[in-house]
């Protein structure tokens, strides 16, 4: 049985899913870039502002990534594993009994890649918490597909209301914000100074205090994921010509009411990060604003492909060796941040520019690699464990 196990081929794919998955990639790393360059975490828990985010054209840098890139394309992932969940195990389905089996084998590998990523390399790993909402997903995958969207819309606004109602609240008393606690050791003298072990220390010391996060963040993920899985059931991304005027819809209203709230919480997170008020008020980006803007600008670039369909072309290879082209912006950023001991010493305005040439590299190689093989290394491991089969990796 074991050896009628198989990926799904590349005639078999939908080519927009993986022009969508590279695109986010593009958005992942404009907005982990502020982790990579700064240490905005510990600012952050120390409640204080980071110094290469002040000055008017830092501050204007700063805003942009939080208004049009942060919490919206990381959603936008969210949407895209929900999605490719149902595809998954679907197609699956059709050639083995032992679907939960191969699937949790799927998701048990993803979150070792994702504890590796997060100690050894880089504390903002996202990974992991797929891992483990994913599994969730498996008590909905036979529910029909309003159920699904009534919990994943449920979920986000029940949030919604409860950040609301708090900032409301804090606005009225004016709680003074204070730091969480005091750190074992300083982020850029840990990076700059520090050895291999300490980094990891320091790695595992933030991935641990993110754990704490997990009753806000799993229901979020989980939320957008059954989102997801509804547009999966559906069929919308196998009829995309039938579904014009739901995309068309989708786009107005998601970015029509999305973009207003995170122009609200991106001047919140870059202008009042100290204010306990409005900080709890830019939360509203990962209920709110974020799976808005993520299904706006899905269904935008939906509306744009129509057009210019070498889009897709283009950031397919990306999208297809997505893992491998997460962890390698790790390495990439490391190595230009660690290696080069510029971390903290440069200004925000720059973080643009860098993202996109490293993301144009990432598409050269990407393009290189997809000539001869037929998955990225990583992808290619993740096969190999989730099917129990060394599947070939060249093109023949």
């Amino acid at each position: 049985m074991v050896n009628n196990y198989q990926p799904i081929s590349f005639s078999e794919r939908i080519h927009e899913i993986d022009g969508i998955r590279g695109f986010a990639l593009l958005g992942i790393l404009m907005m982990n870039i502020m982790s990579f360059a700064t240490p905005m975490m510990q600012d952050g828990m120390d409640q204080q502002a980071t110094e290469r985010f002040t000055g008017q054209y830092n501050e204007w840098s700063i805003f942009f990534i939080n208004t049009f890139v942060t919490t919206n394309f990381y959603t936008m992932f969210s949407f895209l594993f929900g999605l490719g969940f149902y595809i998954f195990l679907s197609r699956a389905q059709n050639k083995v009994q032992s679907t939960n089996v191969l699937f949790l084998r799927r998701m048990g590998m993803l979150l070792i890649f994702g504890i590796l990523h997060g100690v050894l390399l880089w504390y903002g790993d996202i990974l992991w918490t797929y891992a483990v909402t994913g599994i969730l997903l498996l008590f909905f995958y036979k529910l029909p597909p309003k159920i699904n969207l009534i919990i994943g819309v449920s979920l986000l606004g029940v949030f919604t209301v409860f950040l609301l109602l708090m900032s409301i609240l804090l606005f009225g008393v004016n709680v003074p914000v204070e730091g969480a606690f005091p750190l074992p050791f300083d982020m850029t003298e840990t990076i700059h100074e520090g050895s291999y072990s300490e980094l990891i220390i320091l790695n595992s010391t933030f991935l641990g205090i993110s754990l704490m996060n997990i009753i806000f963040l799993v229901p979020n993920v989980l939320a957008v994921f059954l989102i997801g899985l509804y547009a999966a059931q559906k069929g919308i991304f196998n009829h995309l010509e039938e579904n014009k005027g739901l995309i068309n819809k989708v786009a107005i209203v998601g970015l029509g009411i999305g973009l207003p709230v995170k122009i609200l919480t991106g001047y919140a997170v870059t202008y009042q990060s100290l204010d306990s008020a409005w900080s709890m008020l830019s939360m509203l980006s990962s209920t709110m604003g974020g799976p808005l803007m993520s299904l706006g600008y899905i269904a935008l670039f939906l509306i744009i492909v129509r057009k210019l369909p070498a889009l897709v072309k283009v950031l397919q290879p990306v999208g297809q060796m997505a893992l491998t082209n997460y962890i390698m912006q790790t390495v990439i950023m490391m190595i230009i941040f660690y290696g080069f001991n510029l971390f903290n010493r440069v200004d925000a305005v720059y973080f643009i520019p860098i993202v996109l040439a490293v993301f144009i590299v990432q598409v050269i190689y990407s393009h290189l690699w997809m000539r001869v093989f037929r998955f990225g290394p990583l992808e290619w491991i993740w096969r190999t464990v989730t099917y129990l089969k060394v599947l070939p990796i060249k093109r023949r």
